[in-house]
């Protein structure tokens, strides 16, 4: 199975992005397994350091998974490169699509115990909320007459083969789909069309905010590969609003599914690894995976992104990966173990 593979090699070809094979600014080799594609590397080596800004954050649909874990430590990462970190939990989102506000509150406290339980340092940046950030909304309210909804249009590009892999699991019917494990937030749909376009406007500005309040000149965005048009939609957004400052993306990896799936995703119930559930059941997931293609691997994917490993470490598993050995055995054994233990400090931001 190569079409993960293959979609980042199409993505980085369409928009001239750099693949990371080494150090990014100061951000050392040993964290090159867990980004496939840059945009503007020179943005994070110019000096000083301490005007740049890398911006990330997460969407709150349910409990964390093994990607949202990938970004918090990827966050994490950052700060111990130096850099500040902006790292926001999306609350408004899911309120302004129908989910009771009560039921996201309490899931965005538990969120922020678990990135700092994670390492995330609250001085070095900001771990926020959408709600709590009074100044965003208000930048959201004053560049709201140049927010166009075409800014998030990237272009009329034919689907790469995973997209539509993607795609075609979205539309299958949920009596197709395996059964999932965990709780989401739930979601009524959209409560009205202001809503919507709120939550727009006030996406965008949870990047530029940083850059239109003086407080860094250079703004780099991190997420999934699978988001890298949001870097183009803050650039449009940053012109059409005459906001200074240089605006870059660095983008990380995404897991493939368990069970064939494409992706790993709270909208693909059986896909990945909630955080939610039961120690047993995580680890016959994890040692379920036999192995071969590392490309291919749930498991090793996961342990690239969703781990504390370095590059030199993880090109060892990768190789024991493809033997599908008892090497392979027993790194998938350390890391089930270090997922349970995850999934134990999640759960136990809810007593």
């Amino acid at each position: 199975m190569t079409r993960l593979r293959d979609h980042y090699e199409t993505v980085r070809r369409r928009n001239d992005y750099d693949p990371v094979d080494g150090a990014v600014g100061p951000l050392d080799a040993g964290q090159r397994r867990r980004f496939v594609a840059v945009d503007d590397p020179g943005v994070l080596r110019r000096e000083p350091s301490d005007a740049t800004l890398v911006s990330t954050g997460v969407g709150m649909t349910g409990s964390p998974h093994l990607g949202t874990v990938g970004q918090i430590l990827t966050a994490v990462e950052y700060q111990r490169a130096g850099l500040d970190v902006q790292f926001v939990t999306a609350d408004l989102e899911p309120y302004h699509g129908g989910a009771p506000l009560d039921e996201v509150q309490k899931l965005a406290e538990r969120y922020r115990s678990f990135c700092l339980d994670l390492g995330f340092d609250p001085e070095r940046g900001r771990l926020r909320t959408q709600s709590d950030a009074l100044d965003v909304m208000q930048t959201a309210q004053l560049l709201a007459p140049c927010y166009d909804p075409e800014s998030w249009n990237d272009g009329d590009r034919p689907p790469t083969e995973w997209e539509q892999a993607v795609e075609a699991t979205y539309e299958a019917p949920s009596d197709e789909r395996p059964e999932g494990e965990g709780g989401t937030v739930t979601f009524e749909g959209p409560t009205s069309e202001a809503a919507t376009t709120h939550s727009a406007v006030l996406h965008g500005v949870d990047f530029l905010h940083p850059l239109y309040a003086g407080e860094y000149d250079r703004l780099v965005l991190s997420f999934g590969v699978d988001e890298h048009h949001l870097t183009s939609m803050a650039r449009r957004f940053r012109d059409a609003a005459s906001v200074d400052g240089a605006v870059a993306g660095l983008y990380t990896r995404m897991l493939p599914g368990f069970d064939g799936a494409p992706k790993m995703s709270k909208s693909i119930p059986g896909s990945g690894i909630p955080l939610d559930m039961a120690p047993a059941a995580i680890r016959e997931r994890i040692d379920g995976d036999g192995g071969g293609d590392p490309a291919a691997s749930p498991v090793f994917q996961a342990m690239c992104l969703a781990s504390r490993y370095e590059a030199d470490r993880l090109d060892r598993i990768a190789a024991a990966c493809e033997r599908g050995d008892g090497e392979w055995d027993r790194a998938k054994g350390e890391y089930a173990e270090f997922v349970v233990d995850l999934a134990e400090q999640w759960q136990g931001t809810a007593e």
